[in-house]
């Protein structure tokens, strides 16, 4: 695969597994979007090549869980197989049932954003209905994990319900070090590269540390455009098989695709 021709030339990664295990649809008032709607994503992902992103939507994880369970299930509708979903709990609800999202054609996992819901640990106990689902069905679980105690509450997750994926969403950023030693404690966690802005030689230290097989893509799309890790990956002094590995097979089975 010529990497660079790919990146320097703007090129889409078609001939290869493409698989965004971390983004989302919807408008999110704090931070200015440019392209948040489902289409918008869509037509962004198969630009540069992306076979499938999995998306949470913003709406349901800081307001409206139903409406923004809701907006992914249209989604996996109008793009079925590009656009995947995760539902989203809402712990502030006694009501809150996600089971049915699960069951709907599209959806692939559950995502939980403790910060955006009122800074509330990850391994608070009115999330575990959610967790419980993801274990007995073996599903992925997408954490936000910002920070090493987000990365702590995490592990702690990964532990309770060993049946489920964990994935440490921004986890190679300011809690680089949580997130190694949480993927060494744990078999069942894994490390996204929706890292943001990052430091330098970030995905080969991650790939050092814990191995190909444990790390998969993410772009943190629409906050960020797909391409700018999509790069950062190519381009990073790994073989290709580390490369097609965390661009996509390590989510291929997963993600039951």
């Amino acid at each position: 695969m010529n990497w660079e021709e790919l990146v320097f030339e703007a090129k889409p990664f078609d001939g290869l597994l493409v698989l965004d295990v971390h983004g989302h649809i919807g408008a999110h008032r704090p931070f200015q979007l440019g392209a948040y709607s489902a289409a918008q994503v869509a037509q962004t992902a198969t630009r540069m090549g992306v076979d499938a992103v999995c998306v949470s939507s913003l709406p349901s994880i800081v307001s409206d869980w139903k409406w923004g369970n809701e907006e992914v299930a249209q989604a996996c509708r109008d793009f079925p197989g590009l656009i995947l979903g995760y539902a989203v709990p809402n712990p502030y609800y006694e009501d809150c049932d996600i089971a049915p999202y699960l069951s709907m054609p599209g959806f692939r996992g559950i995502k939980v954003h403790g910060d955006m819901q009122g800074s509330l640990p990850l391994n608070d106990p009115r999330y575990f209905a959610a967790y419980e689902l993801a274990d007995k069905q073996r599903l992925p679980v997408l954490f936000h994990a910002w920070l090493p105690s987000e990365v702590a509450a995490a592990t702690d997750v990964a532990k309770r319900y060993p049946n489920a994926t964990i994935i440490l969403g921004h986890s190679g950023m300011t809690a680089r070090a949580a997130a190694v030693q949480a993927a060494r404690e744990c078999d069942n966690i894994l490390i996204d590269t929706a890292i943001s802005s990052t430091y330098d030689n970030a995905i080969e230290v991650l790939v050092d540390k814990v191995g190909a097989d444990r790390v998969v893509y993410g772009s943190d799309i629409s906050f960020f455009d797909c391409i700018h890790t999509m790069g950062k990956i190519a381009l990073a002094k790994l073989s290709d098989t580390d490369k097609e590995k965390i661009f996509g097979l390590n989510a291929k089975e997963l993600f039951r695709l």
